[in-house]
């Protein structure tokens, strides 16, 4: 009965905060679950590897899998056999995501903040760029909230870089530039919570992408 009563307990203090929050659980699944969107409706994807025990534990193929939202109804997400992991698509955005994992008597459970829709703002699509000028690349977030970690990769130029802060700004070298007619800019703003239900190492992150195509002159 107490065991009962505790897991009631958490699933409603799951419901009522939500947000970021690490959830609760068994402490018998790891788990590590992504979410993504670049704000389409047909762009979210949903991919989460579950294991027995911690990382390297054997695949669990027979878990009930749901996400859900502070508005969205809840989705179930199959597992797939050929990626070794349940995915789904294009399933209801929400501001607050949510994930319930299932299997006889192990459980986790957790929800994460999404950042807004992410716009690079600079350089614009199709824009050209003077590589003597540097670049300062800069986007929006439409609720106007920063993002836990932000992730800014460039093609050609071949930069790589996670910013711990989210300034909504990043600054690129003239000397770091590439002359090139098909640059890229790709931008993953990501929000991620531990959970507490899960093995050392259970996560969930949610991320919003956008990405940018220009030309850098001399």
């Amino acid at each position: 009965m107490m065991r009962f009563a505790t897991a009631v307990l958490a699933v409603f203090t799951l419901c009522a905060c939500g947000g970021n929050n690490p959830g609760s659980g068994s402490g018998t699944l790891f788990v590590s679950a992504r979410f993504s969107t670049d704000g389409s409706p047909s762009a979210s994807a949903a991919r989460v590897t579950i294991r027995e025990a911690g990382p390297f534990g054997a695949l669990v193929k027979d878990a009930t899998v749901n996400v859900s939202g502070s508005k969205a109804p809840k989705t179930n997400i199959p597992y797939v056999e050929m990626n070794n992991e349940y995915r789904v698509d294009q399933f209801p955005w929400d501001e607050i995501i949510r994930l319930e994992v299932t299997r006889g008597q192990d459980r986790v459970e957790g929800s994460v903040t999404s950042p807004g829709t992410s716009q690079i703002t600079n350089p614009t699509n199709d824009g050209t760029v003077r590589q003597a000028n540097g670049l300062t690349i800069s986007w929006r977030d439409s609720n106007m909230q920063p993002a836990n970690t932000v992730r800014v990769r460039m093609y050609r130029s071949m930069i790589d870089t996670t910013l711990a802060d989210d300034k909504f700004e990043f600054n690129v070298a003239f000397d770091k530039l590439v002359v090139a007619d098909d640059e890229n800019v790709n931008l993953e703003r990501s929000n991620e919570v531990a959970l507490a239900g899960g093995t050392a190492g259970s996560a969930m992150s949610v991320t919003t992408y956008h990405s940018v195509r220009f030309r850098i002159e001399p």
